[in-house]
């Protein structure tokens, strides 16, 4: 094919190939290698909802008290940095939050679960400014784990997965990677029959949610509809 052509247009020619590959390869890893990043475990804080100040590890909840977890994950995408600006402030639309399950002790099987979101991430976002709330426990497995979570003492613990799908501007379908977070759950202190568990402070602590972490045996109770 290159025959006909001088030495030196041979290897210009060669160089605009590679050069061509090259951008193709460039575009290709922004385009598909996870444009948005969950990032860290952060918890909100339970007095003003905002994000929170420190990572947690995993987290432990008193199924008693509270049947959900929410935990927020900062966000960071590559996407402004990555092509050099956009002229859409938005670079991905999340449209799907994606959860599986596996569980310890005992081991219950758990479907995996999809709920329908609308959530827009800027192109460039800065973990430190974007974060998504998130239930990792979803409504099936909540039905699942009312029967399985053992007495205090004792604990189970849940391995929740979650990623959310959604797509860019260009209309590309794409996925955030997947994070895993443990959660230890037991049925600790709880309400008698006829009463349910509510924040011991709402205005105090209005996203401090009953039986999780640091409120794990703080709520009060209230009579069931009340």
């Amino acid at each position: 094919m290159m025959q006909g052509l001088s030495g030196m247009e041979s290897k210009l020619m060669k160089r605009l190939w590679f050069a061509a590959i090259l951008a193709a390869s460039v575009t290709a890893c922004v385009e598909g290698n996870n444009p948005v990043q969950l990032v860290s475990a952060i918890p909100l804080s339970p007095e003003n909802c905002d994000l929170g100040s420190v990572s947690l590890i995993k987290g432990t909840l008193n199924f008693n008290a509270g049947t959900s977890y929410r935990m927020a994950f900062t966000l960071f995408s590559p996407l402004e940095t990555a092509t050099g600006g956009t002229a859409n402030p938005v670079g991905f639309y999340a449209e799907e939050v994606l959860l599986s399950y596996e569980t310890k002790n005992p081991k219950v099987s758990l479907s995996d679960e999809s709920t329908p979101i609308y959530f827009a991430v800027p192109a460039g976002a800065d973990a430190s400014e974007s974060y998504i709330q998130v239930n990792l426990i979803g409504s099936e497995a909540r039905k699942k784990l009312d029967t399985a979570v053992p007495t205090a003492p004792d604990f189970m613990t849940v391995l929740a997965t979650v990623k959310l799908k959604g797509k860019l501007p260009s209309g590309k379908q794409v996925e955030t990677n997947e994070v895993t977070y443990p959660i230890d759950i037991t049925r600790d202190r709880g309400c008698e029959a006829g009463s349910v568990p509510v924040q011991a402070d709402p205005e105090g602590a209005p996203c401090g949610y009953p039986g999780q972490d640091l409120f794990f045996n703080t709520f009060n109770c209230v009579p069931a509809g009340g």
